[in-house]
């Protein structure tokens, strides 16, 4: 471990070493859990703020920098348990949570200033540099009972889309599903540590697509919101047309629940003025299953045509348009907006750059290198920027900057034709995936990957793959949520695309589609810790017997039918197998399914109440496909897993019973 990158890293560690007989066996499960989910164990005092900080740095210790080495945090908090304990003193004393992310660590993008830890901008020459005071947004965090976790690793300056590799500072950040493969960029550490559960929540920053390419690639939730509708007061800027911040999360709940603690008005930062109006009271209160019923979608085919887009991106992408019309959306897919065939894409110009970074430099006293030229000479950044941080420095005024003054035209152009097309239509939003090619190997930036027509330019790669541009070009709302895994286990992402102020509409179309399919899983190589509650249950079970209960009196008596046999795998990447025989089904009629259960989906353990929750993607009773299924847990002296069946009438009987069926593992 360095010292000189990680400051605050042995420190942290002497805080663990402390606290693991203070937490011991703790029923701690950070692994995939909510907002909600957290600060219901806190109202409880079933786990404390503390300990749940200490479970995720014990997390990012044992895989940042060591097993897959995600390389996806720069910075720590070091008073992160510290904050946690005051949070946990003020909780005991008023009985009341302080807020909405009460106790909830939060893991922002190394651009965005937070008060105790540097800000990088991933950038080396500013490794030191300590910002004076927290941004808007992270302070709006705090007052939301946020804990600021750490800053997560980002392409330098914000400059990177399909890869997060360019970075002296931190070096690779490598995809969680696969660590051959790329993150996609630029907040591709917030992307990656969210993904493998280093923090509940990430904020993220996107200007041409960096928070939904990462999202996208992480099976994460990721919200490009109208610009203005977050400050961007205290970022590092690339583009202050396009600039905007937003959440990344693992559901779509929690992603409501921190948009509403980030949004709001900001005297520093003049676009945040338009928002006025356009922010509802609560954006959790678009969260509706059955928000796509009537909604009408329309298909965006001119962004992936099948010159430039992966056959296995297309034919995944028909499969998602098929649980859109499942969930109820009317799917339109004749949809085109004709115009944008011929225009240019608006370009992110060195006049712009230049003329943000002065103004961002000249609110940050005794930050080193205050000025694109001495960022320039300096010859600290990444080779791959060296060109563009000199044709930054010597570009001239904005204000009449050429290809600055005809890119505003080209996207105002965009608005106008998107509107004019999407009224004529009665279009609610657009949907197209979020990359024409699947993630990038690291380090691999040239391999041509569509031959079929000649390109000076080296023909498509999966770095130019990226389809965020639209809604960057748009300035408008776009999100990124799962839709499915391709290649080699990695994930994709649905976009939408709503019109500006649209967020609580894109959201409730996410939410209902995520509801629908439950496409996220966590990837398998940052499974819980060895010494977690849910490590206990990966591995393959086999069935040892079955009860029946009776939940009045709680006796148990062997059951009417036992079990025969069976199997139970728990996969460390939320994966779920189950077979059951139980005896009399060889009396059972010929293709019947009577004394045989067998399904499969994904697995979480609700510790607060005890139980661990079956969700059934597949049933061979197909009436039972999509339940999820409580199967409350006990482990006995001898390791023996019993799952307990909530209480519940079966065929001829007049009372209640539950079946209790025990497992053993096998080693």
């Amino acid at each position: 471990m360095s010292l000189h990158r990680y400051p605050c890293r042995v420190l942290l560690a002497a805080f663990l070493l402390g606290l693991l007989a203070y937490v011991g066996r703790a029923e701690v499960v950070v692994e995939e859990a909510t907002v909600a989910e957290l600060q219901a164990a806190y109202l409880k005092q079933e786990t404390r703020s503390r300990e749940v900080v200490a479970a995720y740095l014990a997390r990012i210790e044992a895989y940042d920098q060591r097993g897959p080495r995600l390389h996806s945090i720069i910075n720590l908090n070091p008073k992160a348990l510290e904050e946690a304990e005051a949070l946990d003193a003020r909780l005991a004393a008023t009985g009341q949570l302080t807020g909405p992310l009460h106790g909830i660590p939060v893991l922002v993008k190394d651009c965005i200033d937070a008060v105790g830890m540097p800000a990088t901008g991933g950038f080396q020459g500013w490794k030191n540099y300590y910002p004076p005071s927290d941004a808007p947004l992270v302070a709006r965090l705090k007052s939301a009972g946020a804990i600021i976790l750490g800053k997560a690793s980002l392409s330098e300056f914000t400059r990177g889309g399909g890869d997060n590799i360019n970075s002296i500072v931190s070096g690779f950040c490598r995809n969680p599903y696969n660590t051959a493969f790329a993150s996609g960029g630029s907040s591709g550490g917030t992307g990656a540590s969210i993904a493998a559960n280093f923090a509940m929540l990430g904020v993220g920053t996107d200007t041409g697509g960096s928070i939904r390419m990462p999202s996208a690639h992480n099976a994460l939730v990721g919200l490009r919101p109208t610009v203005g509708l977050i400050s961007r007061t205290g970022i590092v800027p690339n583009n202050s047309i396009r600039d905007t911040a937003g959440p990344m999360t693992r559901t779509v709940t929690d992603l409501a629940v921190m948009l509403d603690a980030m949004a709001g008005a900001d005297p520093a930062d003049a676009a945040t003025a338009r928002a006025a109006g356009h922010i509802p009271t609560t954006y959790t209160a678009a969260l509706k299953t059955n928000a796509l019923r009537g909604a009408r979608l329309a298909v965006l085919r001119q962004a992936f045509r099948p010159k430039v887009t992966d056959p296995r991106i297309i034919a995944h992408f028909e499969g998602t348009l098929a649980e859109l019309k499942a969930a109820g959306a009317e799917i339109v897919d004749d949809f085109s907006v004709p115009v944008i065939d011929d225009l240019p894409r608006a370009p992110q110009t060195p006049a712009r750059r230049k003329d943000d970074m002065i103004r961002f430099l000249a609110v940050h006293p005794g930050i080193p290198y205050a000025s694109p030229a001495a960022i320039a000479e300096s010859k600290l950044a990444h080779p791959l920027h060296q060109s563009g941080l000199e044709a930054d420095a010597a570009a001239g005024p904005v204000e009449t900057d050429e290809a600055t003054l005809k890119g505003l035209e080209t996207e105002a152009a965009y608005r106008k034709a998107f509107t004019e097309a999407m009224d004529a239509r009665k279009i609610d939003a657009v949907v197209f995936p979020v990359w024409a090619q699947l993630p990038a190997l690291n380090g691999d930036r040239n391999t041509r990957l569509m031959t079929s027509e000649p390109d000076p330019k080296g023909g498509v790669t999966a770095l130019s793959s990226s389809l965020t541009f639209v809604g960057s070009t748009l300035q408008w709302p776009a999100l990124s949520v799962p839709s499915g895994y391709l290649g080699e286990g990695l994930p994709q992402g649905l976009q939408i695309l709503g019109r500006a102020w649209d967020e609580a509409r894109i959201i409730s179309y996410a939410f209902a589609y995520e509801q629908a399919t439950r496409h996220r899983r966590p990837p398998a190589s940052t499974p819980p810790l060895a010494d977690s509650l849910a490590s206990r249950f990966i591995g393959t079970w086999k069935l040892h017997s079955i009860r029946d209960r009776d939940p009045v009196t709680g006796v148990e008596t062997p059951a009417a039918r036992a079990g025969r046999d069976g199997q139970l795998v728990y996969a460390a990447n939320g994966r779920l197998s189950v077979q059951i025989i139980r005896e009399g089904m060889d009396s059972a009629p010929a293709g019947s399914s009577d004394g045989f259960s067998s399904y499969f989906g994904t697995w979480k353990l609700v510790p607060s109440e005890k139980y661990v929750l079956h969700q059934q993607d597949g049933n061979l009773n197909t009436a039972q496909t999509g339940q999820a299924a409580k199967r409350y847990y006990a482990f006995d002296s001898e390791g023996r897993l019993a799952l307990t069946t909530p209480p519940r009438r079966r065929d001829g009987e007049t009372k209640e019973t539950q079946s209790v069926l025990v497992w053993t593992r096998i080693p």
